[in-house]
This record gives structure tokens, C-alpha cells and sequence, in this order.
């Protein structure tokens, strides 16, 4: 068996963030819950639909626009 491929080791943290790409948990978080507030405000406002389901669809909207732009700028 030929190994001369060299050591493998783990990579350190700041090498892994250099290498893992944008995305964010906390931006993730951070993006579903200004989506949250907004959407609750919105269904407050709105006549009929109500700050919850306001908020937890203005949270899923905002988490999916944080994974589609991290899509996009990934990838294009």
C-alpha cells in the first residue's frame, strides 16, 4: 500500500469557517425571527388572520429567503 499521500490531520476551526461557506445558523435564526416579527405584525394588522400565524409564516419566508440568497451566492 502506497502512502505517500502525506499526514492527514482534522482541520481547526477557523480553517473549517474558511472552508464551510456562508451560511450561518445564528443569520439563519436571525432572519427567521425579523421575518417572525414582521409577519406578526402584519396578521395583527391584516383583519382575520392573527399575529401567530403571521409570525410563523413571516419565519418560514424569512428562513427560506436567508437559504435562497445563500443558494444563489454560492452557487452563481
Amino acid at each position: 500500500m502506497d502512502t505517500t499521500m502525506g499526514s492527514i490531520r482534522e482541520l481547526t476551526t477557523i480553517e473549517i469557517a474558511a472552508v464551510s461557506g456562508a451560511f450561518s445558523w445564528g443569520e439563519f435564526g436571525g432572519h427567521m425571527l425579523v421575518g417572525a416579527g414582521v409577519g406578526a405584525l402584519a396578521g395583527a394588522a391584516a383583519g382575520g388572520v392573527g399575529a401567530g400565524p403571521g409570525a410563523l409564516g413571516g419565519a418560514l419566508l424569512g428562513g427560506l429567503e436567508y437559504c435562497l440568497t445563500d443558494f444563489v451566492e454560492w452557487y452563481f
